[in-house]
């Protein structure tokens, strides 16, 4: 009988892809992209570890390395700074301005862990230049208390810097220096000349780690930090899997026969749910529909990441689910220890007479609000398994910095591998640049700002351009 769930080593994270395995690829198709067949193909997995180490080895890719090199993470200057910002004792609040994945990291991070989050700091994390947020956000904070983060690794990210002139008109000259971090590029982009020029506190994030994986760059550990969060456990999670991913062999390491069983789906399951039965792990579903959809959706291919959470969505999407198109494929993650499972009491009346009984009520007696979702999460897999619909868990063993360290780490090298088995790089995002492209285009003009109704406003700009393509 062969092995079907395995935890990954010494990190607190297992994986069961039982009911992904057995499954027949949908359509009938016995085959992935890669030629194989429902056995992992070996040597698939070797070749396409042997392109992407040599991508690590080089320097090209760093997220890998992250976790046991100083000089990718960053992880002392981040803790340091967040130590000192702290040890003034003049903020309350951070308004946090990024979008992507210098932003997702974070939010779903510190959202995961807030019960742990222990500094006081209130997070603004400010995404999307929506005017009606925007002010509805500020309305409540007050200057000389908020602590201004901005992150762009280009240093030239027209929504976030858009925020930040918003930010800095807020704050006053007086205040530049004083209430704001930057994280951006080591030497290029005009954050980091503005920055040096401000004499703005500014960390660093290395060249080599992707915007959606910066979480283990100080775009991820400075916010922890400010936050209270360990990040040395955190780490030590991501380099537990680390550790994992390099002393196992391919077939036998969960990650890997993932990757593979994704893509031999592929052809007919091209949709994936992420769907944590968690509220804590409800914006984690976020930050994978960006890792997934931004690295792997490219030369035609690609799955189509939705974020779903349990039990939540059994009452939105599990008819779906269960009876509608047979193209999807769930990814279930739960958390097998909380601190207080919360005892379900028993019912209380004030009849005297004529008592009657309640079968619901007396049902739940006895259980816990833990052991219900994970009821739940177990009748939502069998029932999809028992229609013929591919599902795989992640089980977490609590929440906490190094078990999401760990997870953020595995789903990293899911995508890392999943893509160069597929034959694309994971690591860029082609499209999204030729979008910049387009907005620089129609924000440029003659250096005045053009009068509102003329025709030539950034979006007459844009439309124009879309009509020549």
């Amino acid at each position: 009988m062969s092995v079907t769930a395995s935890r990954l080593g010494s990190a607190p994270v297992t994986l069961d892809w039982s009911n992904l395995i057995s499954m027949p690829a949908a359509g009938g198709a016995k085959t992935s992209p890669t030629g194989a067949t429902r056995g992992v193909d070996a040597q698939a997995l070797a070749e396409a570890w042997e392109k992407l180490r040599a991508r690590f080895l080089s320097g090209e890719v760093g997220f890998y390395d992250a976790p046991i090199r100083e000089e990718l993470s960053q992880a002392k200057e981040s803790q340091a700074l967040a130590e000192a910002i702290l040890a003034r004792k003049r903020f309350t609040d951070c308004l946090f301005l990024g979008i992507g994945g210098s932003a997702l990291g974070p939010i779903s991070l510190l959202d995961a862990l807030q019960e742990r989050c222990r500094t006081g700091i209130r997070f603004h994390f400010m995404e999307n230049p929506d005017p009606v947020a925007w002010k509805a956000t500020l309305g409540g904070l007050k200057p000389d208390s908020t602590l201004v983060c901005v992150v762009a690794k280009s240093g030239t990210t027209f929504e976030t810097l858009a925020q930040l002139l918003l930010a800095l008109e807020w704050l006053g000259p007086s205040r530049i220096s004083s209430n704001c971090v930057a994280i951006t590029d080591p030497e290029k982009g005009d954050l980091r000349a503005y920055a040096n020029q401000e004499k703005i506190p500014t960390l660093t994030i290395a060249p080599s780690i992707g915007g959606r994986f910066s979480i283990f760059s100080p775009v991820g550990l400075f916010a922890a930090a400010l936050a209270g969060l360990s990040i040395s456990d955190f780490l030590l999670g991501a380099k537990q899997v680390r550790d994992y991913c390099e002393r196992q062999p391919l077939e036998k390491n969960p990650i890997f026969v993932l990757a593979h069983e994704f893509l031999r789906h592929s052809p007919q399951r091209a949709i994936h749910v992420c769907m944590p039965y968690s509220s804590r792990l409800r914006l984690l579903g976020t930050w994978f529909v960006q890792l997934w959809g931004e690295s792997l959706g490219k030369d035609g291919k690609g799955f189509t990441p939705l974020a779903a959470v349990g039990a939540t969505d059994q009452h939105s999407i599990l008819q779906l689910l269960r009876d509608g198109p047979n193209d999807k494929v769930v990814l279930f993650l739960s958390v097998d220890q909380v601190e207080d499972e919360v005892r379900i009491p028993k019912l209380t009346t004030s009849a005297k007479s004529g008592l009657q009984e309640f079968p619901a009520f007396r049902l739940l007696e006895g259980h816990s609000l833990q052991e219900l979702l994970r009821v739940e999460n177990r009748a939502t897999s069998l029932v999809l398994t028992r229609q013929g619909r591919p599902n795989t868990t992640i089980q977490l063993d609590r929440l906490d910095e190094r078990t999401l360290g760990a997870l953020y780490f595995a789903f990293s090298v899911l995508t890392a591998i999943t893509g160069t088995l597929w034959g694309i790089n994971p690591f860029d995002q082609p499209g999204v640049e030729e979008g910049k492209v387009y907005i620089r285009e129609a924000l440029s003009s003659d250096g005045r700002r053009p009068p509102e109704n003329d025709g030539n406003s950034p979006v007459d700009r844009l439309r124009r351009l879309q009509s020549k393509e």
